[in-house]
């Protein structure tokens, strides 16, 4: 890497300034401020200054914390109007991208990585008043922006010279530059200095500036941004930090401590999307109130933890590009250039729709799981299984008139994630997801499988998990207070209450539909998995044991194939079991908003200590990817729907080591 000229970015950097536009989101009231290695930031002023500049140096990479998140992952793929720079990264052409490459920059991250570590270096964190010290929330906040600039930067580039002292000078770049460290390496180490001072840490809030923002907002624009939802919360970081560097145990408990506080605890609440009709063919048209907690109007009052603001117009700053990568707009004459692949359709496809009433009718009605045939809805595919894909992605025709433009799609897509002034980093499900990740790699499966299935409550933690938590000598990620973690109950007799009044019939299309799908009679939790597939709570389909039936001999009508290393340990093959589902969650759930590569990477990651060694499992990631064009409903990624270049080159020799061609090339020195 030509760390000499990156020091000479980072010296210009170091004079952090903000702009002096009157509609700067994060404007404030100060002359530009040059730092030198022996100024001290002990002013009130200088160190909001110095936040904030990092704040607008991490606007630089939000796009790309999306982009080089999804289009190396299984989940996207280019449309045909796909600009040069995005093909080449779907492609994986990454050994030999060029710097011309726009999503190719590392002088980016590591110009906020040291601007970070000289924050840390002079901030003064012995300054009190009134007995509270008055940087210490800043101060923590800017070790968070750092640590998830590294988690970044290292999910790109694979290793990565780690900095951890300011750079001033090009000599001392050259210095201090040390071995290429992988994720795992930089994981443990920044985990170190955040549990150094853990309790001290764990006890701050988040910085408080009050709103900042613009003075003008439409329907996609905000008037202001609350400053308390742009800081990442010290324990989703130390969980992501633990999580990379494989100590599940504490990875559960940061995670469990953020959802769990006494004083803002978080269920995973009832969003989700229902069928109307009976006959499994109309939505119900006020029964989606999953897309509404992640459209463009959403806060952080809803699912949303925080986020990266972007400018409103580029006369203020950077701009996100997202709408124009995702969506049709004016400005790109509705030509998108990503949009879902065929893994993805297949793989929301693929899932059951499972719900349950009482049948009036019966001599002893008693519940019973039924389900919607994944194929009775031909005309629109995304409307068959689960429902969370056709709720946030919409693809029509569009019509063109000769007197328009030849250059118009005829055709337009609209992805209601993408939020034009907000990179959201952190979601509520995001971090329940990951939880069960680590829950289930700490060897609690089923407590991990009921983050999916029915909800995590006190209730339904199994005994298993409450012996392997007391072996962990970790009780306290047992804990879910039942006033505040309740499970939801379905109200099964509505049926046959609402069939006698107006509500259970509704005219759709012209034609007579009976209200099937029973309401929630209490409870705030529920099975993520039930976010798109109705009741999975009732599915006796979708249950560990049949998971691992599936994996230890293969089920070609589902695409399942056989994995070897099944039947060795109940213990494991119930851990892989939960992550085949974990991943799959994560499509449904996530997809779009750049978790992606990393989710598949981590999950390779962990599974390389089931083979013995090795840095990951490799097949695990490239098997998908590679089957990211090929796969169908009944198809997923079997041999012959994969690409097998990408999977050869994504699997590498052994199939385990380090492999290079998953990231992207650091400039040589």
């Amino acid at each position: 890497m030509k760390l000499k000229k990156i020091a000479s970015a980072f010296i210009v950097l170091i004079a952090i300034f903000v702009s002096s536009s009157c509609e700067d989101m994060l404007r404030v009231d100060s002359k530009i401020v040059l730092y030198d290695d022996e100024n001290t930031l002990d002013s009130p002023t200088d160190t909001v200054y110095s936040v904030l500049g990092i704040l607008k140096g991490m606007q630089k990479i939000a796009d790309r914390a999306v982009i080089l998140g999804e289009v190396r992952g299984d989940l996207v793929k280019t449309s045909d109007r796909a600009n040069k720079d995005l093909a080449e990264l779907y492609d994986y052409k990454l050994q030999d991208l060029k710097s011309s490459n726009r999503y190719n920059n590392p002088t980016d991250y590591y110009s906020i990585i040291n601007n970070c570590n000289f924050f840390l270096a002079h901030a003064d964190t012995a300054l009190y008043k009134d007995r509270k010290n008055v940087f210490i929330r800043e101060y923590i906040a800017v070790l968070c922006y750092r640590a998830w600039t590294y988690l970044q930067l290292a999910q790109i580039y694979g290793k990565v010279y780690f900095l951890d002292k300011p750079i001033l000078s090009g000599d001392m770049a050259q210095s201090l530059k040390g071995e290429l460290r992988d994720i795992r390496w930089i994981a443990d180490t920044l985990l170190y200095e955040f549990e150094k001072n853990k309790d001290r840490y764990m006890d701050e809030e988040t910085p408080n500036y009050k709103d900042l923002g613009g003075e003008t907002g439409s329907s996609q624009s905000s008037t202001s941004h609350h400053s308390v939802d742009l800081f990442i919360p010290v324990r989703l970081i130390m969980g992501d930090l633990a999580l990379w560097a494989e100590h599940y145990d504490r990875a559960a408990m940061y995670y469990h401590d953020y959802l769990t506080r006494f004083e803002n605890p978080r269920p995973t609440t009832t969003s989700k999307v229902l069928w109307f009709g009976y006959d499994w063919i109309y939505l119900d048209p006020n029964g989606d109130t999953y897309a509404g907690k992640l459209g463009a109007n959403a806060s952080t009052d809803d699912a949303h933890i925080c986020y990266i603001p972007m400018e409103a117009d580029i006369y203020n700053g950077v701009v996100s590009d997202l709408p124009n990568i995702f969506n049709s707009t004016k400005d790109n004459d509705y030509y998108y250039q990503l949009t879902s692949s065929e893994a993805l359709v297949g793989l929301s496809t693929r899932q059951k729709y499972s719900f349950h009433f009482l049948n009036p009718q019966a001599t002893n009605p008693t519940p019973a799981p039924r389900y919607i045939d994944n194929k009775l809805d031909v005309d629109v595919e995304l409307r068959r299984g689960d429902l969370r894909l056709q709720s946030v992605l919409t693809q029509k025709s569009r019509t063109v008139d000769e007197f328009s433009s030849k250059n118009l799609s005829t055709s337009e897509q609209t992805l209601i994630k993408i939020n034009a002034e907000k990179v959201w980093l952190y979601r509520n499900d995001v971090v329940y997801l990951r939880l069960a990740e680590a829950l289930n790699r700490a060897g609690m499966p089923q407590m991990a499988f009921n983050i999916l299935k029915t909800g995590l409550c006190s209730e339904v933690i199994d005994s298993t998990s409450i012996k392997r938590a007391a072996q962990l000598n970790m009780p306290g990620v047992l804990n879910f207070d039942r006033n505040s973690f309740q499970r939801v109950v379905y109200d099964i007799e509505s049926f046959d209450r609402e069939a006698k009044t107006s509500n259970a019939k509704r005219t759709i299309d012209g034609k007579e539909v009976t209200k099937y799908n029973t309401t929630i009679l209490r409870g705030n939790t529920m099975g993520i998995h039930s976010r798109g597939c109705g009741d999975a709570n009732v599915d006796s389909t979708y249950t560990i044991g049949k998971k691992i039936a599936d994996l230890t001999n293969g089920n070609p009508s589902t695409g399942v194939q056989k994995d070897p290393l099944m039947g060795k340990d109940p213990l494991t093959d119930s851990i892989r079991a939960v992550e085949e589902f974990l991943i799959d969650e994560m499509a449904l759930e996530t997809c779009f908003e750049g978790y992606r590569f990393g989710d598949l990477m981590r999950i390779a990651m962990h599974r390389a200590a089931d083979n013995g060694s090795g840095f990951a499992e490799n097949d695990f990631l490239a098997k998908r990817v590679a089957a990211r064009r090929g796969a169908t409903m009944d198809n997923p990624w079997l041999e012959d729907s994969r690409d097998a270049e990408i999977h050869n080159l994504l699997k590498g020799g052994d199939g385990y080591s380090f492999n290079p061609n998953w990231f992207l090339k650091l400039p040589e020195d």
